[in-house]
Order: structure tokens, then C-alpha cells, then sequence
């Protein structure tokens, strides 16, 4: 399962591009825990992507785990994990093209099970008929309204739209966020599971083969989870085998980026420009 990095230019003073006129903004669809640096004036890159297959991962590589056991994928100047904020509903659209019978079910599972750990409101809004894309806007107001564009979740195939999902890997999440460098916030994202993977099943018997530990993984990459060594964990680089249970370091990432940790100022929706993953 993976994620990628995304950024944002500079807006110009007479057209202001970003939650604030004027600021340098910064989207990041955040994957590994190494910094890229800046690029480009005007330009910060967020980190390299990770994946996560049905075997052995490529190219991905754990974040810096946390005395908890567990690792974020960023952190904001003042050393707290980036996070979505708590007070703020995280809705979630669905495009139900290609996915596979009974996971809607899951879907719904996973959910609660993040929300349960993590204190954050997901929530699924309906169905669209939007396709996944590198390049997805984060404000699409003819679409969704003057809004934050929802989080989608789409079944797709592989490197669908510019994605950097593979054929090996099981899914792809993509959180976005924005927001000066010391106050960053995530706002929208994606998750993209990997409609070629014929080898899953529905429902949550065993992590190696189950959707359900799929979508539960992916669910907490979106808010904010990186990868750890620790196979113990579902946040563990290899799916391994065992219970779709969350490890005891999963349930204190959950926590360590959730609710109980107080509301966050969001950005006002505004057009940004984001640059699409680098391709593996």
C-alpha cells in the first residue's frame, strides 16, 4: 500500500491559489519519512512513495517509529505529527467501479474500526462517478461545492491516470495537506485499491489475502500512519499473515494523531496545484 508526495507553487499576488494570498503552500500526498528538500523557488516537494503488495513490498521503506511503536508520515515544525483536524468530519466519496463484491462491507468496517482508535469522524457521503488521478484537484467546487473536495475511494488499475500503483501492490493512499510549513493540515486525499488483484478476498479472515486488512491499512495511512518493521502491526511493510487485528503500536498511532490531541485551524478551500507522485 502506498503513498506519494505532492507540492505546491507559490500563488501570484492577483490570484491567489492557496489558503492564504501571498503564502508559500504546501500539499504533500505524503508516503516515506525522508525529506526531498526544496526544488524549485516557490516549490516544496513533500516525500518519496512507498508501496505495499501482496508479497514482498518495493521501495517501501518503514518511517521513524515512535516510543508507541508506530510511525507518522510527517510532522510540522513544532514536532507534532501532521494530522487531520478532529472538529472537522473527514468525508469520503466512493467510486464503486471494479470493486469487488462484499467490500463495501469491509469498507464500512474499517472505517468504524480507524474512527474507534483514533477518535476522527469518516464518514462515506455516497457514490461518484470520479476516477482516481495523480493530479487530483483538492477543490472542485462544480463537483462538491465550496468545499475541501471529499477523500475518494476508487478501485482502479494500475497506474490509472499518472497513479503510481503498480501491479503488485494491493493499494495506494494519498493524504493532501496544506497550510504554512509549521501548521500543516490534511484536507482531502485518496485511497485507490488495485482492481487487478483477483487474489483477494472480501471480508477479514486473514491479512495476507483479505481486502478487509487492506482497506483498514490503507484507512490509516490516510490519517496520517507510515509503515513500521514491526510485523506485528498491520501497519507492518509486509501484509504477513495472521488476524486483521490493529497491534498495540497501530492503536497508539491512531491515538497519537487523533481527536484527543484538540481542534485545528483549516484552511480555507481555495485552487492549488498538485504535482502528481513520482512514478516507481
Amino acid at each position: 500500500m502506498t503513498t506519494s508526495p505532492t507540492s505546491a507553487p507559490e500563488p501570484a499576488a492577483d490570484a491567489p491559489s492557496g489558503p492564504r494570498p501571498g503564502a508559500v503552500v504546501t500539499l504533500l500526498a505524503l508516503a516515506a519519512l525522508v525529506a526531498a528538500g526544496v526544488a524549485a523557488v516557490g516549490v516544496t516537494r513533500g516525500l518519496p512513495a512507498t508501496a505495499d503488495t501482496g508479497g514482498i513490498p518495493h521501495h517501501a521503506e518503514p518511517g521513524v517509529e515512535a516510543a508507541g511503536g508506530y510511525a507518522v508520515w510527517a510532522y510540522n515544525d513544532d514536532g507534532r505529527p501532521i494530522r487531520w483536524d478532529p472538529c472537522t468530519p473527514i468525508d469520503i466519496v466512493v467510486a464503486p467501479e471494479g470493486a469487488p463484491p462484499g467490500t463495501d462491507a469491509d469498507l464500512e468496517r474499517a472505517i468504524a474500526e480507524v474512527g474507534r482508535h483514533s477518535g476522527l469522524h469518516l464518514r462515506v457521503m455516497g457514490e461518484t462517478d470520479e476516477r482516481p488521478a495523480a493530479r487530483r484537484s483538492a477543490y472542485q467546487p462544480r463537483r462538491y461545492g465550496s468545499r475541501w473536495a471529499p477523500v475518494l475511494l476508487a478501485w482502479a488499475a494500475p497506474h490509472e491516470n499518472g497513479l503510481s500503483l503498480r501491479d503488485t501492490d494491493r493499494g495506494l493512499a494519498i493524504p493532501v495537506a496544506v497550510g504554512h510549513p509549521g501548521a500543516r493540515v490534511y484536507v482531502t486525499g485518496q485511497v485507490v485499491l488495485n482492481a487487478e488483484r483477483d487474489d483477494l478476498e472480501a471480508g477479514f479472515g486473514d491479512r495476507a489475502d483479505a481486502w478487509g486488512a487492506t482497506l483498514l491499512h490503507e484507512l490509516s495511512h490516510l490519517v496520517g500512519l507510515a509503515h513500521v518493521e514491526d510485523r506485528d502491526q498491520l501497519m507492518s511493510v509486509h501484509p504477513g499473515e495472521g488476524p486483521v487485528t490493529l497491534g498495540s503500536g497501530d492503536r497508539a498511532g491512531l491515538a497519537a494523531i487523533g481527536a484527543e490531541h484538540g481542534c485545528l485551524d483549516v484552511p480555507p478551500p481555495r485552487d492549488v496545484e498538485v504535482a502528481p507522485p513520482p512514478q516507481r
